[in-house]
């Protein structure tokens, strides 16, 4: 496999909108993708070929982090680059000394995040015809 090239970079809460809409919420309206605690969160982007193709955002909590809002473009999945940013923002937590991470994963996402040591919990809720589980990963911190 060719080794591909890119960057993930901290970027403002509205450039994670246009793929937010596209790869998660493709029937809501552009206006209704903004979260309201959007600006006390932490977004990141991977950009291949200077071109933004995932985004996340996160959010921190005393001893935790959520992240939120995962995306990559449907043309650039399965290559890796949504396992490298999570891969990121696992790292991103550790580094800010958070004891887990944890999301509310899509049902049909959860086989994903368990490649990368995240659990099921037993917390499941449906939301606008979407269902969810609470995933979550304890992080060890010690070098």
């Amino acid at each position: 496999m060719e080794e591909k090239h890119f960057s993930i970079e901290q970027i403002p809460p509205a450039a994670t909108l246009r793929l937010r809409q596209a790869e998660l919420y493709p029937d809501l309206a552009f206006e209704d993708l903004s979260l309201p605690e959007d600006e006390e969160g932490i977004h990141f982007g991977l950009f291949h070929q200077n071109q933004l193709i995932a985004v996340v955002s996160c959010f921190l909590k005393a001893e935790e982090m959520q992240f939120r809002k995962f995306a990559t473009q449907k043309a650039f999945q399965h290559q890796g680059f949504g396992s490298a940013l999570l891969k990121y923002i696992f790292e991103f937590a550790k580094a800010e000394n958070k004891k887990k991470i944890w999301c509310n994963a899509r049902s049909s996402a959860t086989s994903f995040y368990k490649k990368f040591g995240m659990l099921e919990t037993d917390q499941k809720f449906s939301k606008a015809d979407i269902d969810y589980i609470i995933m979550e990963k304890e992080l060890n911190n010690y070098l």
